[in-house]
């Protein structure tokens, strides 16, 4: 049994391929979630690849991938019967500052996502897909996590 772990939020955007939970293959899209998801998705298919679960980080970041891979992971769940699982992206990035805007930045800090700004840009990690999916680390909990207000 397949099951799919997608990092929309990062730049290429990551996606693990994950056979028993232990990952089987990773892949880079570095052209954009709406451009890049469908066409990934039809390939794995193709392959012989549908995953029952598909595992996803919902936030922070890009309001239009956290929108894009919410209705990718909901038509997933009606078209495929696939179960969906959604964390935040602190996990991936050794807990480093997510970019929000300007000086801004999305930081963890005692479990609470907060807004920080800085007068210089912080050491940011990359994000990284591991090398055992630890299904604690999501929750059945999908709705996009929008933490800045709508413009």
């Amino acid at each position: 049994m397949h099951q799919i772990f997608i990092i929309p939020t990062s730049q290429p955007i990551l996606i693990g391929i994950y056979k028993d939970y232990k990952l089987e293959s990773s892949h880079s899209l570095p052209s954009q979630l709406s451009e890049a998801l469908i066409p990934f998705f039809v390939k794995l298919k193709t392959q012989g690849i549908v995953p029952k679960n598909l595992y996803f980080v919902r936030g922070p970041g890009s309001f239009m991938a956290l929108k894009l891979i919410y209705l990718f992971a909901k038509t997933m769940q009606i078209t495929q019967n696939s179960n969906l699982f959604a964390t935040h992206g602190f996990y991936f990035n050794s807990n480093s500052p997510i970019k929000a805007y300007g000086n801004s930045y999305f930081v963890l800090e005692n479990d609470e996502i907060t807004l920080k700004s800085y007068s210089t840009p912080p050491k940011i990690k990359p994000y990284i897909l591991p090398q055992r999916l630890d299904k604690s680390l999501f929750t059945e909990t999908i709705n996009p996590l929008y933490l800045l207000p709508p413009v």
